[in-house]
């Protein structure tokens, strides 16, 4: 998915975008933070993006806050392998749902590796 796609976006900073997860994860509220900058890694990012994603991760908080119902607990992830492209997952995790890993692998799907 490329971050020109500006119908799935919710939020957009300097450095970063939120967007909607796709109708396929079929989660509410579940949404990517994406760097618009192509970095791979965490310590490819300067300090003006650092703060910038504190920023827009605050406004990801505050969106999930919104949802009805609201969620229990927010989930991150970020893997950066099969996308060779820093983003983060945010996942809810709404009353009566499994909770812990097992919540993440259902919700990021098939290829989402179980720890050793």
């Amino acid at each position: 998915m490329s971050h020109s796609e500006k119908k799935e976006i919710l939020w957009e900073t300097n450095h970063w975008i939120l967007r909607k997860a796709p109708s396929t994860k079929e989660l509410e509220g579940y949404s990517y933070l994406e760097s618009k900058r192509h970095v791979e890694s965490w310590t490819q990012l300067s300090e003006e993006e650092c703060s910038d994603y504190g920023r827009i991760l605050h406004k990801a908080l505050s969106l999930s806050l919104q949802l009805s119902p609201s969620p229990e607990k927010i989930y991150f992830a970020a893997i950066a392998e099969q996308v060779p492209h820093l983003h983060m997952h945010l996942v809810p995790r709404y009353s009566g749902q499994e909770k812990g890993i097992k919540h993440l692998e259902v919700a990021l799907g098939p290829g989402f590796s179980k720890p050793l």
